[in-house]
């Protein structure tokens, strides 16, 4: 495939992360549901694509344009993409289906190094960052949408990141 076309079809991939993460915001904010975390997919599209530490950097950018676009605290969900690729780059060996339970197990495992970021950030920060109240509110929201976006979200990122190494290039890997 051509260069040019890669990185225009990488562009408009990050133009539809951007529209569709916001609209989604948008929409679910006002009945108090936490949208499905766009961003967190894309850094696990990229650790599932990508060796080690590119997959890591990747992550931590792609969390930082989050920041960046959200106004929020820089460096916030940079780490918690970050530690959310970390516990993907570690499980993806094991994660070489392709099946529901395998694309499940995924997202699991993201959100579950993407949270568990943020408490050691609430704890180092000192701050309230992340609360037992939030936790009951957002996180059973966040990981449920998110579950349910990845197979549609996964074609997209197929399309626009590439299609995802075989079983033995990450096993190699």
């Amino acid at each position: 495939m051509n260069i040019t076309f890669r990185v225009v079809r990488a562009i408009v991939y990050f133009l539809l992360l951007l529209g569709l993460q916001g609209a989604l915001a948008s929409l679910l904010a006002p009945l108090g549901v936490t949208a499905p975390d766009l961003f967190l997919l894309t850094g696990v599209a990229l650790a599932l694509r990508l060796r080690s530490v590119p997959a890591l950097l990747a992550g931590y950018g792609v969390g930082l344009l989050q920041d960046v676009l959200g106004h929020g605290l820089l460096g916030l969900h940079a780490a918690a993409v970050a530690g959310g690729v970390l516990l993907v780059l570690g499980a993806r060996r094991q994660l070489t289906d392709g099946g529901v339970v395998g694309a499940i197990l995924t997202v699991v495992i993201a959100i579950l190094g993407q949270w568990t970021a943020f408490l050691i950030l609430t704890y180092w920060l000192r701050g309230g960052l992340v609360t037992v109240d939030a936790l009951m509110r957002v996180l059973p929201w966040e990981l449920a949408l998110t579950v349910l976006v990845y197979p549609l979200w996964n074609r997209l990122m197929s399309w626009g990141l590439g299609p995802r190494p075989g079983a033995d290039a990450e096993l190699a890997a």
